[in-house]
């Protein structure tokens, strides 16, 4: 069972990178930064749905956003505990842009045995959902697929062994009756892990992921870009994608140029309203307590320095990762709505205080720094 990100997180490698931030020059200024207990309310459910993690939103219309999780926990919570905890790999939710009702949570079978709503071809293998776009009436969603480790430490035994993009054929659906095709993005150690985030601009959609496993040093976790024209995008043929590399855009993924080199299996880049150009929302190397933000005028940059926007306040044993916006949730120039996730890597303690595995909601507001 997964209780937090991929194994490639550790607390120590966040604290570290703590001294890279000194003396930045941002494109981006912080004015403020909050919890957001709004948001938060709303992945607070006592039966059923009772926690998840990852928490990424695509908006499926302007009246609709969808919200994706990974392992989640289908139960009750009585008396302040989980009770009858069962898991599922992945599950869904549908939140109105236009109203304040509750979310409507999704996933297979029943709350006695719970499925998951997207299933790799491997039946000894699992899909998390990450980030994803939609684009001519389908929803695109890259999936990491992970497979059993025994030999892992606790809480890490689990392996990634690849990324598939899952065109879904009928999003409006609900998630139980999803008709979806797959596509393999990376196959062993040698490949870019492509699907981490992925942000639309022109005629093109952007992925973004980390080096192959041998490029990358201890405590480094370098961010790779590629990119396929919208119009091509159902075909699902690798072929179509390009890779940014020293010799500028390359269909193959030799000498790739590294964006950044703190960065996460799980990030978002998107858009702020009032803002130009794009804006990365991560934590450095996908565990912290530091939430980071980069900008770019394009996907493949060149990316600012991180800055700090947000201290997660957690302590002790939670500990905090995930981060991700969600600029259909925002109102207002600069803002970002953000969620990040907490765990402890403990069972028990997932039994005992509910409030531990539910995304948590931050609000940011910026501003564009004078040039």
């Amino acid at each position: 069972m997964r209780l937090f990100s991929e194994g490639i997180y550790r607390m120590s490698a966040a604290v570290l990178l703590l001294p890279l931030l000194a003396g930045a020059d941002p494109s981006l200024i912080v004015e403020s930064a909050k919890p957001l207990p709004e948001l938060t309310q709303l992945f607070r459910h006592t039966r059923g749905w009772t926690g998840g993690d990852c928490a990424a939103s695509i908006p499926l219309s302007e009246k609709r956003t969808l919200w994706l999780f990974a392992d989640t926990w289908i139960g009750v919570v009585e008396n302040g505990r989980r009770q009858k905890m069962r898991m599922s790999n992945n599950t869904a939710a549908w939140q109105s842009l236009e109203t304040h009702e509750p979310l409507k949570f999704f996933w297979a079978g029943s709350e006695e045995k719970p499925e998951a709503l997207l299933k790799p071809t491997q039946s000894d293998h699992w899909y998390w959902p990450g980030d994803g776009v939609m684009h001519d009436g389908k929803l695109y969603v890259f999936c990491k697929l992970v497979k059993r480790n025994e030999a892992g430490a606790p809480a890490f035994q689990f392996d990634w062994v690849g990324n598939e993009l899952v065109q879904i054929e009928n999003p409006y659906d609900e998630p139980t009756r999803w008709r979806y095709q797959r596509m393999r993005l990376f196959r062993d150690e040698d490949d870019v892990r492509l699907g981490c985030g992925c942000v639309i601009d022109g005629d093109h959609l952007f992925v973004f992921g980390l080096f192959p496993k041998k490029e990358c040093k201890k405590l480094e976790a370098p961010v790779a870009v590629a990119r396929v024209p919208l119009a091509k995008l159902d075909r699902r043929q690798f072929s179509d994608w390009q890779f940014w590399t020293e010799s500028g855009w390359s269909g193959k993924p030799d000498k790739l140029i590294a964006l950044m080199r703190d960065g996460a299996a799980e990030m978002s880049i998107g858009r702020v309203r009032g803002i130009s150009g794009l804006v990365m929302v991560y934590q450095g190397l996908g565990l912290g307590k530091d939430i980071l933000l980069r900008h770019a005028d394009r996907p493949e940059g060149p990316w600012s320095a991180p800055v700090k926007a947000y201290r997660c306040p957690e302590a002790g044993k939670i500990f905090a990762y995930a981060a991700r916006f969600h600029p259909e949730l925002a109102k207002d120039p600069g803002q970002l709505i953000v969620t990040y996730c907490r765990n402890t890597g403990s069972l028990a303690d997932h039994a005992r205080e509910p409030d531990i595995y539910i995304p948590q909601g931050v609000e940011i507001r910026l501003k564009a720094q004078a040039k």
